[in-house]
Formats: structure tokens, sequence, C-alpha cells
């Protein structure tokens, strides 16, 4: 009996090691189960941003307004960082009349910048989409400086061209009061002249 008790403890002991292992596995597993399910639903999160981008990009003006008022919708009743990316990439996306470069670089920005907001999935589809707005703004505003330029040489030329027109019918305007005076002195030389034959030869008669 005295070397019986012994080996009752020892199988005591050796049933909790074994009941420790086995829920330090169990724990290993259930946290390493998240991780799995995070992975999975940030592959069903792109999708459905690449979805609504598809709509905004393929659909009618019907669709294209219909989804995008749901998009603001969604980000305006609930700002959660989902929603307020997909308002974002659809701010981004060029091909309807809602696209606002400037307030899409704004939002990408602040998402971006909030660190640990976004999976790195969507980390990626924002940078992504920031370079892209980021490179037409840029391209926006040297077409706007051009524009201006053109404008501006386009208004000089006018101007310049004004002040030739005006110097020219001005100078045309002399030359007319030239020509009058000329012709006022050649008719005053011919009266001068029919009054002398007059005096030497009389008048004439029919």
């Amino acid at each position: 009996m005295r070397n019986a008790a012994p080996l009752v403890m020892l199988a005591v002991l050796t049933g909790c090691a074994s009941l420790k292992s086995s829920d330090a596995a169990r724990d290993t597993t259930a946290a390493a189960a998240p991780t799995a399910r995070t992975s999975a639903n940030a592959g069903d999160g792109i999708g459905v941003y690449l979805q609504t981008l598809r709509s905004l990009i393929e659909g009618d003006s019907v669709l294209q307004a219909d989804v995008f008022r749901n998009v603001a919708a969604a980000a305006d009743t609930s700002p959660t960082t989902t929603n307020r990316l997909m308002l974002a990439l659809a701010l981004a996306t060029p091909t309807h009349p809602a696209r606002d470069d400037a307030r899409a670089q704004t939002l990408l920005r602040e998402l971006l910048a909030a660190g640990d907001a976004l999976l790195p999935e969507e980390h990626v589809l924002a940078l992504i989409h920031l370079k892209d707005v980021e490179q037409r703004l840029i391209l926006d505003a040297e077409a706007a400086r051009l524009q201006q330029a053109v404008a501006a040489a386009t208004t000089q030329r006018n101007d310049r061209n004004a002040q030739q027109l005006q110097a020219a019918l001005d100078e045309n305007r002399q030359l007319k009061l030239a020509l009058e005076e000329v012709r006022a002195k050649l008719d005053s030389i011919t009266t001068i002249e029919r009054s002398i034959r007059e005096r030497e030869n009389g008048p004439d008669t029919p």
C-alpha cells in the first residue's frame, strides 16, 4: 500500500500535466482562429470594395448615382473605417459625376495616418488610390496653369491687335484728312486758274 501511494500521486500529476497540455493546445488553436477569420474577412472586404468600384466604373448613370448615394449615406450615418474608405475610393473613381479628387485625397490621407485602423490589404488599396489621386491633382493643376497662360497670351495678343487696329484707324483718318486738304487745295488752284483764264480770254461762250 505504501508503494501504491506514490504511483497514485504520479498518475494524478501525469493527468494534470496532460490536461494542461490539452488546454494549451486549445488556447493556441483558439488564438490562431481569429487571425484566419480576419484574413478571410479581409479578402471578402476587398471584394466588396472592388465590386463597388466596378459598379462606379462600368455602370450606367443611374447605377452610378445609386451606388454613390448609398456609399455616401453609409459613411455619413456610420463613419466606420470601412465606410470611410469606401467613400474615399468612390470619390477617387474618375468615371462618375460625383468624383472629387481633393476630398478623396483628404480622406485617404486621414485613413492612412490612422495607423492600424486599416487591414494590410486595405492599406495597399488606399495607398494605390492616393498616389493616383495625387498624380491627377498635379496634372489638373498643370492643365489649369497652362489654360491661364493661354488665356493671358490670348488677351495680350488681342490687346496688341486692338492697339494695332486702333493705330491703323488713326492713320487712315489722318490720311483721309490729308487727302481732303489736298483736294481742297487742288480745287482752290483750279478756281484760281479758271479766274485767270477768264480775265485773260474773257468768259467762255457756249
